[in-house]
């Protein structure tokens, strides 16, 4: 592959299997169960992709299972990492044993990544069925422990908390929990696709009446967070107008499923049969973004792919729209006479139609800013 024909990438996420061992109540894994197209990559398709490592900065191994049922996890992380790439992943955390735990320090894994919906049992073991609070707990003190002993910085431990109605109380003690087990990175993310009608209900963006609450406390936690050394992100709790550009990074990142399929995130690639259930946005009929694949990476290169007339033509709408931005700033800038606020380029940046999206993108609440 030449290196003109593949643009640097920041990422390029991997979906290692679709298995997976837990029942969260908010997952698509759980509520399509019966339609879920179960499987791991092979070695071999991991390798066709691995011609592509030399442009990403990082390589994520995560997708809609759990990535330690693929029983040759290790072997693709070292494969990665000889690549010289940053690699990491997202796991339930229940297969981080004494002995993966080591495997995972020889390897130099950058960043492990532990999904949490709670900082207690009680609450983490009810939403996230199938797993265990006190066991993960366990297992990442150990990890610190054993970081520790061999004076490692990595894996990094990243915390990445789902935010519900049901469990937002609890995240009063992310902070103190992350010090504790050793994490200096706290994610917070919203349900923003609704399996089930009934998960509506959970969403904090669509709960009017406390979205300031939300919001305020999202900030002091923030605050604390600095004051004790721990990056905290959180998504907005505010629904706001469509964005000019998509959270997904599509520009610079691509998404590939355990049977090679790529696509431009992992919101249009669900391993389903059929088409998700929809529900609505503002009185809107809604549903899963559509699925839009380009090519296959065990029939073409990546380079191939990304390179092809529908892909090229789907990234082309957000480079418009990215351009749009620029000039729009710049025409602000020259009306004035001075540099912009950051209020004002928001505005700038919102003033784009829902329509100019491409079609699979419109009902989406990631274009929605949560």
């Amino acid at each position: 592959m030449r290196k003109r024909d593949f643009p640097s990438l920041d990422w390029i996420q991997i979906e290692v299997t679709s298995l997976c061992g837990a029942s969260c109540f908010y997952c698509p894994h759980t509520i399509y169960k019966d339609r879920w197209r179960h499987g791991s990559m092979s070695l071999e398709t991991f390798k066709h992709i691995g011609s592509a490592f030399e442009m990403a900065k990082l390589i994520f191994l995560q997708g809609w299972g759990e990535p330690f049922l693929n029983e040759k996890l290790f072997e693709m992380i070292e494969i990665a990492k000889k690549v010289g790439c940053k690699v990491g992943l997202t796991t339930n955390g229940m297969a981080l044993d004494p002995e993966t735990i080591d495997h995972l320090l020889d390897l130099k894994l950058d960043i492990l990544g532990i999904s949490l919906a709670g900082t207690k049992s009680e609450t983490h073991n009810h939403l996230r069925a199938g797993t265990d609070f006190e066991r993960i707990t366990q297992s990442l003190m150990e990890l610190k422990e054993k970081k520790a002993g061999k004076n490692a910085s990595l894996p990094e431990v990243h915390l990445a908390y789902i935010m519900l109605k049901s469990n937002f109380e609890d995240l009063r003690e992310i902070i103190n929990y992350a010090k504790r087990v050793g994490s200096k990175d706290v994610v917070c993310s919203n349900l923003n696709f609704f399996p089930s009608h009934q998960l509506r209900k959970e969403a904090i963006f669509l709960d009017e009446p406390k979205k300031n609450y939300y919001y305020e406390t999202l900030e002091g936690l923030k605050g604390k967070a600095k004051e004790n050394g721990v990056n905290f992100f959180f998504y907005s709790p505010f629904l706001a107008a469509p964005m000019p550009l998509c959270p997904e990074n599509i520009l610079r990142s691509c998404y590939i499923s355990h049977d090679g399929l790529v696509s431009s995130c992992v919101f249009t690639n669900m391993p389903i049969s059929g088409k998700a259930e929809p529900g609505h946005i503002e009185g809107k009929k809604e549903g899963f973004p559509r699925s839009i694949l380009y090519g296959n990476i065990n029939h073409q290169s990546l380079s191939e792919i990304w390179n092809s007339d529908p892909y090229k033509s789907f990234r082309h709408i957000f480079e418009v729209r990215q351009k749009g931005i620029k000039e729009d700033i710049a025409l602000v800038i020259d009306a004035v006479g001075f540099q912009v606020s950051e209020k004002q380029k928001i505005d700038v940046r919102n003033d784009h139609p829902l329509g100019s999206l491409p079609d699979q993108c419109r009902n989406c609440y990631r274009m929605r800013g949560v």
